[in-house]
């Protein structure tokens, strides 16, 4: 059945004070070449973004749904309930009045995230990826499992979503904007959860429609085993939120590295006073003799 769609995601306010990611990627370490974190998830619900434009906040419930999954290891899925009221927080949608159905800033949808969070599940933190570095991308998608795009979406988009096939293609004129959230990807592109379903976002395509990018450090996520993001220095991510909101930092400092003790020095033998004075009577009779 084809999606109405309904433009939801509204233009970053680029002036905005924001945290980046890419100074608190401390890793050199290549992403590998693939990340599948949706496999595991049995069904991702519409949240209603066939009939109102909060697809912001499905993306926020998607990414917990995969986040939880991969992270702590049991699914978390919301319900409509819990979706509605968060949009109705962020945008100031009313569902009495049609004209306030306008959507959503994804920065806010973020820091809302944060302060508040959806069916009592926060953000410790959010960061602000840079959508142009593909490897910074595939980073925070390995590392801390899911980051939120605002995208542009064309005519040719949805009527191959509409037809089953994936965004090969971006042509025809733009419909507006649009929230997703990539949950893998590969050397072709990325995997999306759009409108209930995964669906595959050649890397072609993604340069062309991806404005902004967004990654939420999630406690879900944090309870992995062995997925723990090494590659973040999530201490000094969240001081520098403190410095923007004057919020305690989430994220405990760092133990400093042991330094390891130096060799042990070799033990100095007992000497007896008198041979200290043979030595030197000795010594004084060779000077004496000349040997």
């Amino acid at each position: 059945m084809p999606v109405t769609f309904r433009p939801g995601r509204r233009p970053p306010i680029r002036t905005r004070a924001r945290v980046k990611l890419r100074p608190h990627l401390r890793t050199t370490t290549p992403p590998p070449a693939s990340v599948n974190w949706f496999e595991h998830v049995a069904a991702w619900p519409m949240y209603m973004n066939d009939r109102i434009g909060d697809c912001a906040i499905a993306m926020e419930a998607h990414a917990l749904q995969a986040a939880s999954t991969y992270g702590s290891g049991s699914t978390i899925t919301v319900s409509d309930d819990d979706v509605l009221p968060v949009y109705e927080r962020v945008s100031g949608y009313h569902p009495d009045n049609p004209s306030s159905d306008v959507g959503c800033i994804l920065q806010d949808v973020y820091a809302d995230w944060r302060r508040t969070g959806i069916a009592g599940h926060k953000a410790a933190a959010f960061a602000e990826v840079e959508p142009s570095d593909l490897d910074e991308v595939k980073s925070a998608v390995y590392l801390l499992g899911t980051v939120g795009l605002g995208i542009v979406v064309t005519a040719q988009m949805m009527t191959d979503f509409d037809s089953g096939k994936d965004w090969t293609r971006a042509g025809g004129r733009s419909l507006g904007g649009h929230a997703v959230v990539i949950v893998g990807y590969d050397d072709t592109g990325v995997w999306i959860v759009t409108w209930g379903k995964v669906i595959k976002m050649t890397w072609s395509v993604f340069r062309r429609v991806v404005d902004e990018a967004w990654v939420a450090i999630l406690p879900e996520w944090l309870d992995a085993n062995g997925l723990d993001p090494l590659g973040v220095d999530l201490y000094g991510l969240g001081e520098e939120l403190h410095a923007l909101t004057g919020e305690p930092n989430p994220f405990p400092e760092p133990c400093p590295t042991p330094v390891p003790p130096g060799p042990t020095p070799a033990p100095v033998p007992d000497v007896d006073p008198s041979d200290v004075e043979l030595a030197a009577a000795l010594k004084k009779w060779l000077a004496a003799t000349g040997l």
